[in-house]
């Protein structure tokens, strides 16, 4: 904007300011070019070819995921499948101690070992002497230490 008018011609309102502006130039109009008359067949045709790509890539990422998902569900069986024979592996060594320890039960309870135990203790097997046999014609009582008389009651 050129302000030397308003120095020079001492103007105080410069009413071209709020007037409509005027291009200074006028562009070269531009052209147009006809619309090319695209037949039904033609636009069914461009329709077919993209839908048929849009399909193909469709099927390839379903293929891709169905791969991706068959090596994880792979991966998850071998994982669980070690764990299992880890698991069988622990329960072998488990059976396997749990018949050692069974085997020196064994050997601790025999008869054998309680015989020596009870002669090292100085007892003896019973004598047909000291069995005492008692025959009861009566009901069936007992006294005990005090004097007592305790007979068994009949249902």
């Amino acid at each position: 904007m050129n302000n030397d008018k308003y120095y020079n011609d001492s103007l105080a309102y410069d009413f071209e300011l709020f007037a409509p502006k005027q291009k200074a130039e006028k562009r070269a109009e531009i052209v147009k070019m006809p619309e090319r008359k695209v037949s039904r067949s033609a636009k069914r045709a461009a329709k077919k070819k993209v839908s048929k790509t849009a399909s193909i890539i469709i099927l390839g990422v379903i293929f891709v995921t169905m791969i991706c998902a068959g090596i994880a569900l792979r991966v998850e069986i071998s994982e669980v499948n070690s764990e299992i024979l880890s698991a069988k592996s622990k329960l072998a060594a488990l059976s396997g101690e749990e018949t050692r320890i069974d085997m020196e039960i064994e050997e601790l309870v025999s008869y054998k070992n309680i015989e020596e135990a009870a002669s090292l203790l100085g007892m003896k097997k019973l004598d047909k002497s000291q069995i005492v046999y008692i025959r009861v014609n009566e009901e069936n009582k007992a006294i005990d230490a005090q004097g007592n008389v305790l007979t068994a009651e009949r249902e």
